[in-house]
């Protein structure tokens, strides 16, 4: 099989920008979902677990949550952006080709099409197995961190202050609003679970973390609004009237916009006692 790696580029050629315009009453265009539970086909995982076995247990243990001498990926940017693509291996795919360690000594750099597939659906379980309603999920107790080591976190390392304030995204509260120490933890790694406009239809209500665009021509004024697809070709954007428009990227500026981006970021650099340590500190937040 073969697999196509794409790479987001910002700028492209110099052709002329074309705008589609859409009425809100129109019918918007087809946009393929992605499901919160992305699809494990179980030849593929059995193909990866076989292959894990050799090259990465070691490392990164059997469930792929770290062992004593490698890290826990579950949370990884790498791991999560793959798991959520169209495509299982695509993201995963160009990070071993351009080198990555393994136990068995192989280069990671060699594997093929098929392997990198068989390894993206293999992790693709193991983090639909964390997802709560998960067959394999339990609930264990959340509340073993420092509240004291997670404040100087929140307050320091984690940058967690810079946005959250006493008058700016407070959180003051927040235990009692998350229901149970389960959903705070997880609405402070993934707090746009569930939640994201994605601009489709008519205009929602308000949503702060709306992910936008804007795209800048060639030649004209630039355009913005809620993003709700991109590929490197075209973006979908809806505009503040629910107006849908399709542009062709071809010779723009395309910049997105995150309100999460932070979140994202941090799933890469804290560690599994920080969150216990910042979900102790949150849980007094009440």
């Amino acid at each position: 099989m073969s697999i196509t790696w794409r790479t987001s580029v910002v700028v492209i050629g110099a052709v002329a920008l074309t705008p589609v315009v859409i009425s809100a009453a129109d019918q918007p265009p087809q946009v393929q979902q992605i499901p919160r539970t992305p699809v494990v086909d179980p030849a593929a995982n059995d193909r990866g677990r076989a292959l894990w076995a050799i090259h990465c247990i070691n490392c990164h243990g059997s469930q792929a949550r770290g062992s004593e001498t490698g890290p826990n990926i579950i949370r990884t940017r790498t791991v999560n952006y793959d798991r959520m693509s169209l495509t299982p291996g695509s993201v995963l795919g160009p990070f071993l080709k351009a080198g990555h360690p393994t136990q068995s000594g192989k280069a990671s750099a060699s594997f093929t099409d098929e392997e990198i597939v068989g390894l993206a659906h293999f992790l693709r379980q193991r983090v639909n197995d964390t997802m709560r309603g998960a067959a394999v999920f339990t609930v264990g107790d959340l509340l073993v961190g420092d509240a004291k080591a997670g404040d100087e976190y929140f307050h320091g390392a984690g940058g967690c202050a810079t946005c959250h304030t006493a008058t700016a995204l407070s959180l003051a509260g927040i235990r009692a609003r998350a229901g149970t120490t389960v959903d705070l933890q997880q609405r402070m790694l993934f707090p746009g679970a569930g939640a994201r406009d994605r601009g489709r239809g008519a205009p929602p209500p308000a949503n702060p973390n709306v992910v936008t665009v804007t795209i800048t021509p060639s030649s004209g004024p630039p355009m913005s609004g809620a993003l709700v697809e991109q590929s490197d070709f075209y973006v979908t954007f809806r505009q503040a009237d629910g107006t849908i428009r399709v542009v062709r990227t071809a010779g723009a500026k395309v910049v997105t916009s995150d309100p999460l981006q932070a979140h994202i970021d941090l799933l890469d650099r804290i560690t599994d006692k920080q969150i216990h340590d910042v979900v102790a500190y949150l849980e007094n937040l009440k």
